[in-house]
């Protein structure tokens, strides 16, 4: 059951233990691992003998293979484009949620995120969802000067303002969270913004949930980085944390209910985050990328657009990225 998948993954409701509560959920709701298990979304759902009845359901989704993806460029807020297979796994992810009736669909305005969000919009049944691909608080984290340049291996004893004076842009490592190459953003400033993106994209949602008693299935397209802000921060919702186990592969998903908790309908403020319950249900599911994908894990620059984090005390920056990164 997909609810019993990261049961040691993450801490939820000031940390409860996620096991007793997942054991809770899944006698309230059993759901396989199918594409049709998000079928019935838009409909309201009724818990037998649980008042948290209702839920609003998050997929946030990568770009496909952008030119810079294939180059291991810095890509951030550059306008890059899908490359034919970048494509054909749009249309691919398109076709796997094609029987979820999402409610509405957002995007990042860069071209990578955007034709993506198309080719999922497209495969919609009718009526189409409402959608808004303009949405620029989720668009990459701006790598500023680094932007088109490939990344490349810290000199031992030089400073990264050295590094950058002659054009170079190393990975930055985890503990520098609050570094930011000139002119970019730092991990700290994405961060913020994906707590914005959440107040003004997310939040309204749930408060319409909560108000109405419908429960609601969004997706948003976005990219690595920014989708594990925007992850953490749905989760912080709840009052809860979220470890993330690795990047992700181009077009892969992650799911996240968040679960109105008390009678419906609420009365809530429209900036008033009402009492949730958030899950991570699904993370890095790439099941319908078969044969669109490398072979081996993400590594490199790859690992690092998907999300991944460079650990300081690792000299080979190949090693360096981490397979977990909390958020």
């Amino acid at each position: 059951m997909w609810l019993s998948l990261y049961h040691n993954r993450a801490k939820y409701n000031g940390g409860v233990d996620v096991k007793f509560m997942l054991r809770h959920a899944i006698s309230l709701i059993s759901v396989a691992l199918r594409q049709d298990a998000y079928s019935n979304i838009g409909t309201p759902i009724k818990y037998m003998g649980d008042s948290s009845n209702i839920a609003d359901v998050y997929a946030q989704i990568r770009h496909g293979e952008s030119t810079h993806n294939v180059l291991a460029l810095w890509s951030g807020c550059t306008e890059c484009l899908l490359t034919e297979r970048g494509m054909q796994q749009a249309r691919a992810v398109g076709a796997y949620f094609a029987n979820t009736q999402f409610t509405k669909i957002y995007a990042s305005p860069l071209p990578r995120a955007r034709d993506t969000a198309q080719a999922v919009l497209d495969a919609q049944p009718t009526p189409k969802p409402t959608h808004d691909f303009t949405i620029a608080q989720i668009r990459e984290q701006s790598f500023g000067a680094a932007e088109g340049h490939q990344t490349c291996i810290r000199e031992p004893g030089k400073s990264l303002e050295a590094h950058f004076a002659e054009g170079m842009y190393p990975i930055l490592y985890e503990n520098e969270r609050d570094v930011a190459f000139p002119g970019g953003e730092s991990a700290e400033d994405l961060m913020r913004r994906g707590e914005r993106a959440v107040r003004d994209v997310v939040l309204p949602h749930v408060v319409d949930v909560a108000r109405s008693g419908r429960n609601e299935h969004i997706a948003l397209v976005s990219h690595g980085l920014c989708i594990a802000q925007v992850a953490g921060a749905i989760v912080r919702l709840g009052g809860g944390t979220w470890t993330r186990k690795g990047p992700m592969v181009n077009t892969a998903w992650v799911r996240i209910e968040v679960r109105i908790q008390g009678g419906m309908p609420l009365e809530v403020a429209d900036d008033e985050v009402p009492p949730v319950e958030v899950t991570v249900t699904d993370e890095g599911r790439a099941d319908h990328l078969e044969g669109l994908l490398d072979g081996g894990p993400l590594r490199g620059m790859k690992a690092i657009m998907g999300g991944g984090v460079a650990d300081a005390k690792s000299p080979d920056e190949a090693e360096a990225i981490a397979q977990t990164s909390a958020v």
